[in-house]
């Protein structure tokens, strides 16, 4: 199963040195949502944070915006 790394970015990157194994892009996605929605219920306030998506390659197969 591919491994993927949830980032969160808000002006500086808060990277996922383990990562999270997930069947495809997709389930990938799902995870980045709640993960946004999670931090959006935590954390009050008005910055501009993502979720960002990097698969095994290195490469950003996704990004999601935490809306309040």
């Amino acid at each position: 199963m591919p491994k993927y790394h949830f980032e969160i970015v808000d002006g500086f990157r808060l990277e996922d040195p383990v990562g999270l194994d997930c069947s495809d892009d997709t389930q990938a996605k799902d995870v980045a949502k709640n993960i946004a929605h999670q931090i959006a219920v935590d954390i009050a306030g008005d910055r501009d944070r993502k979720v960002v998506v990097i698969d095994d390659n290195g490469d950003e197969v996704y990004k999601t915006k935490v809306k309040p």
